[in-house]
């Protein structure tokens, strides 16, 4: 089994999943949507399929209600899955993608070939239509993190984070990501340990 490649966000609104799919088109990918289930929580109690062609709106109510969705699908017959909850007011996006057949995209580290892909979803999440609903984002391979108010802690405890990209309120802020280091505005990566 190959490792995922994560994209983890956390954001004050959900994101739109709609406006998501077309930018993946508008940037010349073929995101197609496979299934979806929503679950009563992380033991995966309860699961319901939904039909493929439901309404996003309609899938998106299931996640107010308290329920947890997966909805899965493939990018240039690469397949992802986006798993979609609320805790209190923060809503969470874990984006996976498998990187069985895209073996580049399993690094821990930034390298010509890995950083355009980073540079990309970090536009994608700093955007117009998501800057302002984006507290923190976390990218990288098999990526461990958990929402916290306090950034230094949900840094400490996070694991195999590569790069953090912060929304307009957080990333205004002085920081000091130990371990990371600015490269633009909102931007922080790791460092390399050599």
């Amino acid at each position: 089994m190959a490792a995922n490649f994560n994209v983890i966000t956390f954001t004050k609104r959900i994101i739109d999943l709609s406006w998501l799919l077309k930018v993946l088109q508008g940037r010349g990918y073929d995101a197609n949507i496979n299934q979806i289930e929503s679950i009563g929580n992380w033991e995966f109690n309860d699961l319901i399929n939904h039909p493929q062609d439901v309404e996003i709106a309609e899938v998106l109510e299931l996640l107010e209600k308290g329920r947890i969705l997966l909805i899965f699908g493939e990018i240039q017959s690469f397949k992802f899955v986006v798993m979609l909850s609320k805790t209190d007011t923060i809503y969470e996006t874990r984006v996976s993608l498998d990187t069985k057949y895209i073996e580049y995209l399993d690094s821990d580290t930034l390298n010509d070939v890995t950083r355009p892909i980073y540079d990309e979803i970090s536009n994608v999440l700093l955007s117009s239509e998501m800057v302002n609903k984006l507290l923190v984002s976390a990218l990288g391979v098999e990526v461990v993190v958990d929402y916290d108010e306090d950034f230094n802690k949900m840094n400490f405890d996070s694991h195999n984070v590569v790069r953090w990209v912060f929304g307009t309120q957080e990333g205004a802020g002085k920081r000091d990501l130990m371990g990371y280091t600015r490269v633009a505005a909102g931007v922080w990566d790791r460092n390399i340990q050599v």
